[in-house]
């Protein structure tokens, strides 16, 4: 089964990876939901996000009796992933937006370090999703163009 394949009536290229960095995502959101349910699965889930993200509780949201098992900013560039690689721009237009939101998070995370302003959840978890949907942006430049279906 080939994971990148063009539907025959619209011609636009159906990512997995795409559906997987999703999941991941929706994954890190329901684990306080396992942490409770399934106890077991739920740790393994949290010490496993844990070799890629800091889990400051701080920093993380709280939703279902718990702490989603990212940070804000990690949540937001999974799901910012998903939307990114279902969508295609010139590569040069997706390194240009990639090197903005690179700037935009390293102001804002030098602004947050200098006590500049405080700990802004929600804005962090926006520019995680710009950020994971610029980088995803690049990586789908770089596969070949969706190409249209020929009709007989």
């Amino acid at each position: 089964m080939d994971l990148d394949r063009s539907t025959q009536t619209t011609g636009y290229t159906v990512s997995w990876y795409a559906i997987a960095s999703a999941a991941l995502g929706l994954v890190a959101i329901a684990t306080p939901f396992f942490l409770h349910s399934i106890p077991m699965l739920g740790f393994a889930l949290q010490r496993g996000f844990a070799v890629v993200c800091h889990q400051q509780p701080e920093r993380s949201f709280f939703w279902f009796g718990g702490r989603v098992a990212v940070c804000a900013r990690c949540l937001g560039i999974y799901l910012g992933v998903a939307v990114g690689l279902l969508m295609w721009v010139p590569r040069r237009v997706a390194m240009q937006l990639l090197m903005v939101m690179v700037t935009v998070n390293a102001i804002d995370w030098f602004a947050e370090f200098a006590g500049w302003h405080g700990n802004w959840m929600l804005v962090r978890f926006a520019l995680g999703v710009a950020l994971g949907t610029t980088a995803a942006m690049v990586v789908a430049a770089s596969w070949k163009r969706p190409t249209q279906a020929k009709t007989a």
